[in-house]
């Protein structure tokens, strides 16, 4: 019998902590490393794989990406040694899943790495694996980008747009749930059956209450300013995705208008970012090497004793 896995996808800071919180409530595992609650960010818990984040930005880094790349590659692109990343991604899968029956893994780069994670999980005859799509306004998402790494409304939106448009296209032919933000706080009662009835897993909510969710978590109103093609792509786009039923072929329209307005920008403008990007990451394999080096290792203790040495004096 293969195990059930529940993949959280969408922006970050679109409601993932709190839907996989609702998860965990539910005796979904989400894995055993996570990371800890951030005062001021997620009060609650991120629950985010350690591990996960950390394979997901080495592949970031090999496709000279990052998780807030504003021109990332939405589509089906491939990645640098990737019988490399398959082997840490099964071997993460197994170590961290393999013996529960039902377990759920969130990190919203997975969003944009969808394509590969897809394929693990496709190759893995143990797994099932479900998505679940989090979608919350792109202004909201604005807000609290703004609030905490002031990142402006153009940078936003276009995030935004990378993460709904690969989520919701990469994980469109698999079991799936599109999950609105304003109805997890205001219903997340509603969210569990629906879950439920994704996975085949009743939960007995009677019997015990949830209260991970609140409505209190929501600290973002941000009302839409269409002055700009990409906010209105953004607004129609989300609109669409609250629906019902989803209008296909206007999606597939906004998707493609977006593709345009995202290679329509300054090629000098890109040939800067990747340049900025391919140094971050140079620099930051130097620093990785020189801190895991014999000789940092050895000098380490050394320093220490000359810090305390000269704290006496």
């Amino acid at each position: 019998m293969q195990n059930k896995a529940l993949i959280v996808i969408g922006m970050h800071r679109s409601g993932t902590s709190a839907l996989s919180g609702l998860l965990d409530e539910l005796g979904i595992f989400m894995g055993k490393t996570l990371f800890a609650a951030q005062k001021g960010v997620n009060e609650k818990g991120f629950f985010e794989n350690a591990e996960l984040v950390a394979l997901n930005d080495l592949m970031l880094d090999e496709l000279a990406s990052s998780w807030d790349d504003p021109i990332a590659d939405i589509g089906d692109y491939s990645i640098g040694k990737e019988s490399f990343f398959i082997e840490k991604a099964h071997s993460l899968l197994k170590e961290d899943y393999d013996n529960q029956a039902f377990w759920g893994m969130k990190d919203p780069r997975t969003t944009l790495l969808l394509p590969f994670w897809k394929k693990v999980l496709e190759e893995n005859e143990k797994v099932l694996p479900h998505y679940i799509l989090m979608l919350r306004s792109p202004f909201e998402v604005f807000g609290s980008l703004k609030k905490r790494d002031d990142f402006s409304l153009e940078k936003s939106l276009m995030l935004w747009m990378n993460y709904t448009l690969s989520g919701y296209y990469h994980s469109m032919h698999a079991p799936r749930l599109i999950v609105h933000y304003d109805k997890l706080l205001s219903s997340p009662e509603s969210v569990a059956k629906n879950i439920a009835a994704l996975i085949d897993k009743p939960f007995d909510i009677a019997a015990s209450p949830l209260s991970f969710v609140d409505k209190k978590m929501r600290n973002q109103r941000t009302e839409p300013t269409l002055e700009t093609p990409l906010a209105v792509m953004a607004q129609s786009l989300y609109e669409q995705l609250s629906k019902d039923k989803v209008d296909e072929a206007e999606v597939d329209k906004i998707r493609n208008d977006y593709l345009s307005y995202q290679s329509s920008l300054s090629i000098v403008l890109k040939e800067h970012l990747l340049a900025v990007k391919k140094e971050e990451v140079f620099y930051r394999k130097l620093f990785v090497d020189a801190y895991n080096s014999f000789w940092w290792k050895c000098s380490w203790p050394i320093k220490k004793v000359e810090e305390l040495i000269r704290g006496k004096k």
